[in-house]
């Protein structure tokens, strides 16, 4: 009877295991995958991808997290605002599925405060007032629950850079937040392979744009 338990405990150890190595091969492959995207169709594929892992590892929080973070990066390659809204509705049914799964959690509160961007990015006029405040809520949010998280920061200064600056914004007014996130993206390592790793190219950029000008 011993033996019996003890190989019903291995078969079990084992199969976890090869679960686990087939969960993170497929991450790793979808995460590789987002960096040939460039149409939105491209980006919405590479969601779908992640979405199937979600429906199989219904117990984890990333793959929900990079399914919503592909539709909000469709929603800025189309042209479309009708399919940009529709883009974002999901990518809301996905973060928030993240949410449910790990609550007061950084990243998703970054993302979060993302899709609110994307969202004010479809009507700037009508949707500044509700959707800026929500994304940086969220940004708040997202720098309380991890302070060394350089992702907040970033989109807050683009949000800046883009804002005319008789509203407050501008290059000029970016540039601060922009330098606080690439000093914190120097330091920051994840904690693992499939964890959020993106933003320090684009802070960069955005810095060089900005001296450049000067």
């Amino acid at each position: 009877m011993k033996l019996v338990v003890s190989l019903f405990f291995v078969l079990l150890f084992t199969s976890s295991l090869f679960s686990q190595d087939r969960y993170e091969s497929g991450m790793k492959n979808n995460i590789a995958k987002m960096d040939d995207c460039k149409t939105a169709n491209d980006y919405l594929k590479v969601s779908n991808g992640f979405e199937r892992i979600a429906s199989a590892e219904k117990n984890k929080w990333l793959p929900y997290y990079y399914a919503a973070f592909n539709c909000v990066i469709a929603s800025y390659t189309d042209s479309s605002k009708t399919r940009m809204d529709i883009y974002l509705n999901k990518a809301d049914k996905f973060i928030n599925a993240a949410d449910s799964l790990a609550p007061d959690n950084s990243e998703i509160y970054t993302l979060k405060g993302m899709i609110a961007q994307a969202r004010m990015q479809v009507d700037p006029m009508n949707r500044w007032q509700k959707y800026g405040t929500e994304a940086t809520r969220n940004f708040n949010k997202a720098m309380e629950a991890d302070s060394l998280n350089p992702r907040p920061e970033y989109l807050m200064g683009v949000g800046l850079f883009y804002t005319p600056e008789q509203f407050g914004g501008g290059p000029t007014a970016a540039k601060p937040i922009l330098e606080k996130s690439l000093a914190k993206f120097e330091k920051f390592v994840p904690k693992n392979d499939l964890m959020p790793n993106w933003g320090k190219n684009e802070v960069m950029e955005y810095l060089k744009q900005i001296n450049e000008k000067k």
